[in-house]
């Protein structure tokens, strides 16, 4: 008799979850909300959002209006129409034209859905006009691209107005319609965040399946769960994040995706288990490791571009950027904090007596996410360190070298590489806090303060000292003059857009069109008023604002704040950025446009001592028609 085998036992159904919402293989049915239910039964309910409680709310009072849901795929607004639907008691339509899911309350599911633009426009034209005449709620959720195709053909102009603005602040009200541009929401925000972790590493779903090698060989899915449980890592995984959607749309279906697989990858259980099985603690190494698969590993190049998020979060250059202390603790552990010691492997600091059926290279290993493969076989950092500093026989110190600066490619990183990234999520305490972490690992070193301005700009602390260190900084890219005792020097047009784009290389000399006095400027946050009560938002961006007007305005994100800290501290070339010259090129264009020109001309001189606004007097001819 055969005994049928349970599935469940074999493996975790949170591991099945996880490989679903991933987007980055064919598998990837849990990442959209027709298929969710199958994973509700795992994850638990929804992740609760501020939109979600504000739709809830409405529903309930049932206020009459309209309200639209716009921004990319992924975004959430089929979840936030599920959330309405539920306050309801009704179930989320199957189908995406205009249903009435409860008397007087409309949804629109997916307004891109309509067979053709005509069924669009006179769905929007209905809910625009029937709203006030039955006092009646409609819900709709539509794309970007869909909504502006509609406003083309819909002649209403306070609506396209309305939507136009959503768009630029995130949210806008007016006669009984609301537009949100669910685009503005982060997944990084405070209470978000933590929510988003929970939902997918809590201890309750990682018990273990049947036969879990966690305590043989080592299960790198549990060992990556566990991590992310702790407040640590995820407040470094966070300032990572932030740094991606400082330069990204951040939809919450590709945020689940790169949070699943940097826990799971591609794995199952069975695997797991039968790879422990045949190779012990051969099987798994850092390459597996949640701090590595976080920035893409194990994704072919190909693949990572198709993600934005991750492409802006690989950008952050973690563990790319060298540090000789960090470095120097990977080749000599000895040294080393004790706490950096336990990562490393190293068997003097175990708190329990070491396993004696350990090979040497292993000695002292806790999990998968301290060991390394090289040509010598399976070791723990710690080991692969000794045998790069003091082996004497060569080809160990080769075959070390090799796996300490090469890897091999996308299976296996290199392992200074791996440390680095290691380190930067569980040792921040002992490089600085986590602060001192980003600045010493990140490729943006100013990426911590950008962060801190934005949030005191939104508390309105006083901004004064970083504003003069912006203007500065923005003095230097434009026109090679550093000094900010004359405010925010304005180059003439041509001089700025005469240079090649993205180079952060004034033309010199430079030409004055004007200047703006310091106290017009401000630095404010994009994230204002009606959008902070709607959505989750995060500050990670400001704006430099000229009169408070924010048609005049800077948007500056993580790369700009980047490029403008190093022009005021270091006064030299910072490198190019094209999207960033042109956002230069905008705002200076717009200033201009709104200001008049001086009556005399004046080049910025860098290179006169001290550097100057110097006038230029051109000859005046007199007497031109005499002979």
């Amino acid at each position: 008799m055969t005994v049928p085998v349970d599935p469940i036992s074999t493996e975790l159904p949170v591991v099945r979850a996880l490989r679903s919402l991933s987007i980055f293989s064919a598998d990837q049915g849990g990442a959209y909300r027709e298929h969710f239910a199958l994973l509700a039964e795992t994850l638990g309910r929804d992740i609760d959002t501020k939109l979600g409680r504000h739709v809830t709310t409405w529903a309930i009072q049932a206020n009459p209006g309209v309200m639209i849901l716009t921004g990319n795929a992924g975004t959430g607004k089929t979840a936030i129409a599920e959330c309405y639907c539920q306050a309801l008691d009704r179930s989320l339509p199957n189908s995406d034209e205009l249903m009435e899911v409860s008397p007087g309350r409309w949804v629109v599911k997916d307004l891109s859905g309509l067979p053709s633009s005509a069924a669009r426009e006179a769905t929007l034209r209905r809910a625009l006009i029937d709203a006030k005449q039955d006092s009646a709620q409609f819900l709709i959720c539509a794309n970007e691209g869909v909504l502006r195709d509609v406003l083309n053909v819909l002649d209403l102009p306070a609506f396209k107005d309305a939507v136009e603005r959503a768009l630029r602040t995130g949210a806008f009200q007016t006669d009984g319609v609301t537009v949100v541009n669910v685009n503005r929401q982060r997944p990084t925000a405070e209470g978000l965040w933590q929510a988003l972790l929970d939902y997918l590493t809590r201890e309750d779903m990682w018990d273990g399946c049947a036969d879990c090698p966690l305590d043989r060989g080592g299960c790198p899915m549990r060992s990556n769960a566990a991590a992310l449980r702790d407040p640590g890592i995820r407040a470094q995984l966070r300032t990572l994040v932030r740094l991606g959607v400082g330069d990204a749309v951040p939809t919450m279906r590709e945020t689940l995706a790169i949070l699943s697989w940097a826990i799971v990858g591609g794995q199952g259980c069975p695997q797991v288990k039968a790879a422990v099985r045949d190779l012990d603690k051969d099987a798994f190494h850092a390459t597996s490791g949640y701090f590595t698969r976080v920035m893409g590993g194990g994704l072919s190049p190909e693949v990572v571009e198709r993600s934005p998020l991750l492409s802006s979060i690989r950008g952050s250059g973690l563990g790319e950027v060298s540090d000789l202390e960090i470095d120097g603790w990977l080749r000599d552990t000895t040294g080393a904090p004790d706490d950096v010691r336990r990562l490393a492997g190293d068997p003097q600091v175990l708190e329990q007596s070491p396993n004696e059926s350990d090979a040497r290279g292993l000695a002292g290993s806790r999990s998968p996410l301290d060991r390394v493969r090289t040509k010598q076989g399976t070791m723990t950092f710690h080991f692969l360190g000794e045998t790069v500093s003091t082996s004497e026989d060569p080809t160990k110190v080769e075959d070390g070298l090799d796996a300490l600066v090469a890897g091999d490619g996308q299976s296996n990183a290199p392992a200074q590489m791996l440390w680095r990234q290691r380190l930067y999520f569980e040792a921040a305490h002992v490089l600085g806090g986590h602060t001192g972490a980003a600045r010493r690992l990140l490729s943006y070193r100013y990426l911590p303060d950008l962060i801190e301005l934005a949030h005191k700009a939104a508390d309105g602390g006083d901004t004064m000292l970083e504003l003069t260190e912006i203007v500065r900084g923005l003095n230097f890219l434009v026109t090679g003059f550093s000094s900010p005792h004359e405010g925010l020097v304005v180059p003439d047009p041509a001089c700025l857009f005469a240079r090649d784009p993205g180079a952060f290389r004034p033309a010199r000399p430079s030409l004055v069109h004007g200047q703006v006095h310091i106290d017009r400027l401000a630095i404010a946050v994009p994230d204002r008023g009606l959008v902070q009560d709607l959505l989750d938002v995060d500050h990670v961006d400001v704006d430099l604002t000229v009169d408070d007007d924010r048609a005049i305005a800077l948007r500056i994100r993580p790369q700009m704040y980047e490029a403008i800290r190093e022009a005021a501290e270091f006064q030299g070339p910072v490198g190019q950025g094209v999207a960033e010259m042109n956002d230069l090129r905008g705002f200076y264009g717009r200033v201009a446009y709104a200001s008049a020109a001086e009556q005399h001309l004046r080049v910025a001189d860098p290179e006169s001592s001290p550097p100057a606004l110097v006038r230029v007097n051109l000859p005046y001819f007199s007497n031109k028609g005499a002979s």
